[in-house]
């Protein structure tokens, strides 16, 4: 039963390994989130005209 097992663990796709790791990407969310929305505002601060 053991070796059932062990193979049904090396039968899961890598990607569903990677969505079973919750906090990975919760993490992966707020640094995309976080990135998104300061490159944004950089963005928007180099587009103000100058005085």
């Amino acid at each position: 039963m053991s070796q059932d097992q062990t193979r049904d663990a090396a039968d899961v796709p890598a990607m569903q390994r990677l969505y079973d790791r919750i906090w990975l990407l919760a993490l992966a969310a707020f640094v995309f989130f976080l990135v998104a929305y300061v490159g944004w505002g950089l963005l928007d601060l180099t587009s103000l005209p100058a005085r």
